[in-house]
Parts: C-alpha cells; sequence; structure tokens
C-alpha cells in the first residue's frame, strides 16, 4: 500500500500541467455623455461686429503718438488709425505685433492674442455685451448663428461672452470677428450689423 502511494504521488507530480487561465474581459472606456445645456430665452438682440484694425490699411501723415503701458513712445500714427484702434481695441501694427487699447490707462499693450474684459478674444467665438445684461464669462446661443460655414469649420451658435464695450448697453452683442473680412460668413448666414437675433443663455 504504502509503495503504491509514493507510486501515486510520483505520477501527480510528474503529470502535465494545465493552467486554467482566468475569463477574459473586453473592457471598453467609458464614453462621456454629451453634454446638455439648459437654454434660458433672454430675448432679441441687436448684433454688431468688431474687428483687428490692420495699420497697413490707413495712410496719411503720422501726427498721433501711441504710447505703451510703462510709459514709452510706441510711435506716431495716422489719425484715422487711432481713431478706429480705439474703438476697436485691438490692431496688427505693420511689423506684425498685436496691440490692445487699454482704456483707463489710455495705454497701449502689446499681446500674443487680443484683450477682452479678463479674457482673450476668440475670433468668431467671443462676444461684447452689456454685464448688467449678461454676466461675463456666459455661453450664450444665437440660434440663427448655428450651422454658417467659415473656410475652416462650421460655427454652432456657442458664443463667449468675454468682452464689454461702451457703446454695448442692452440687448446688444457685438460679435468679435478677427479679421474684418470674416463678417462675410455671417452676412451668408443672414445676419447683418444692427439686425435682431434671438439669444439664449446656456447654464
Amino acid at each position: 500500500m504504502k509503495r503504491l502511494s509514493l507510486i501515486f504521488l510520483f505520477l501527480i507530480a510528474c503529470a502535465p500541467l494545465h493552467i486554467v487561465s482566468p475569463p477574459r474581459f473586453v473592457i471598453r472606456p467609458v464614453e462621456k455623455e454629451p453634454q446638455v445645456w439648459q437654454a434660458k430665452f433672454l430675448g432679441k438682440f441687436r448684433i454688431t461686429f468688431y474687428w483687428i484694425v490692420r495699420e497697413e490699411d490707413y495712410r496719411g501723415r503720422r501726427t498721433v503718438p501711441l504710447y505703451t503701458v510703462d510709459g514709452k513712445l510706441l510711435s506716431y500714427f495716422p489719425y484715422s488709425f487711432v481713431r478706429d484702434f480705439k474703438i476697436e481695441s485691438c490692431a496688427r501694427l505693420r511689423d506684425g505685433r498685436l496691440i490692445s487699447w487699454l482704456k483707463k490707462q489710455k495705454r497701449v499693450k502689446v499681446v500674443d492674442q487680443p484683450l477682452g474684459k479678463g479674457f482673450s478674444l476668440m475670433p468668431l467665438k467671443s462676444v461684447a455685451v452689456d454685464p448688467q445684461v449678461i454676466p461675463l464669462g456666459s455661453k450664450v446661443f444665437i440660434p440663427k448663428a448655428c450651422g454658417i460655414k467659415t473656410e475652416e469649420k462650421t460655427l454652432n451658435g456657442v458664443f463667449y461672452t468675454h468682452d464689454i464695450g461702451e457703446k454695448i448697453v442692452g440687448k446688444s452683442l457685438d460679435i468679435f470677428l478677427g479679421e474684418k473680412e470674416n463678417i462675410k460668413y455671417f452676412l451668408s448666414g443672414g445676419i447683418g450689423s444692427g439686425q435682431k437675433v434671438e439669444v439664449y443663455l446656456l447654464e
């Protein structure tokens, strides 16, 4: 009996092992749920546009000085250029630099991106509003702008309130174009300057 037990143990020890692998599970990444916004109708707003003024588009005597925030003379410019620059608050110089107009300081700041009110401006996405009507940093939806096609993308109608303006009072909304010629995209979508469109606040 003892001999049989030893043989049995020997056979077990020498037998090939059959490893049972654990069951395989296919783990797929969890897809993010689409973001859903609640939209609050704010009424119809008067649409206007603003853009980057280009120094190269202006001629005339360079008689008006502009100074940087540290008090240094930037250069002298034509009166019409300075006038429009102060209205639009952003300009591109002949050498390619971007400058923003700081109204309170009455000075110029060289920037990488156009400046809004506490935000960098994004062409075709940033808008100026009356902060008493729409808080800064909000998202708004303009249905009429949804589906407007540009050379690079199709607009989804969502804009960001990144700026204010002296003439932007009440139900007015000023869309930042970047380059002035980008107004053609809105015109093709039936949105012209002075037109009233429905605006929704996304929450």
